[in-house]
């Protein structure tokens, strides 16, 4: 058995996790177990150049 965990993420506020869903299907037909998926929705705007 095959096993995977997806880690999902997006960066900008256009961008949504419910795009990325195609990912977690594509690794089932794939034969892929999914152990855990992560997502994240981060925002890099705020962030700082240093």
């Amino acid at each position: 058995m095959q096993i995977a965990r997806l880690y999902l993420r997006v960066s900008t506020d256009e961008q949504d996790l419910a795009r990325q869903a195609d990912i977690e299907h594509s690794a089932r037909q794939a034969g892929y177990y999914i152990a855990g998926i992560y997502r994240e929705k981060a925002n890099t705007r705020s962030w700082t150049a240093r």
